[in-house]
């Protein structure tokens, strides 16, 4: 069953902020990475280069935990732990659309515009503190 970011909340993953997107490594152990994000209905999705770690390890474990803090309060935060789930960007507009909503220039932004894939974050359990 789907979990819902709640309203108290809701500002942060509105937001043009930087998460810390959890995966689990094929030896079990957590890799965490920094990724920009874009709140739609009530999924997070994001672009992932097909050559990362963080891609591999959804490819092989797909649940994930987004984690954000509020810029203005570090100790008021949302923590969402998510089913994955993987679909093809062959044609990088999911990947524009991220860089364009956090203000920057797909054709000048510093990352790789191909072998990208949509990672979508389905709620399974929403932690809101602060």
């Amino acid at each position: 069953m789907a979990a819902t970011i709640p309203s108290s909340h809701r500002d942060l993953a509105e937001a043009t902020g930087v998460g810390v997107l959890s995966t689990v490594g094929t030896d079990g152990v957590p890799q965490s990475t920094a990724v920009w994000y874009k709140l739609e209905g009530d999924v997070i999705r994001t672009s992932l280069h097909t050559s990362r770690q963080k891609y591999r390890n959804l490819v092989a474990h797909p649940l994930a935990t987004l984690f954000i803090l509020d810029p203005t309060n570090p100790y008021r935060t949302l923590e969402i732990r998510a089913d994955a789930t993987i679909a093809d960007d062959a044609d990088a507009s999911y990947f524009e659309s991220v860089v364009h909503h956090y203000g920057q220039d797909p054709a000048t932004f510093p990352a790789p515009s191909d072998n990208r894939v949509i990672l979508t974050l389905t709620p399974r359990r929403v932690v809101a503190n602060g």
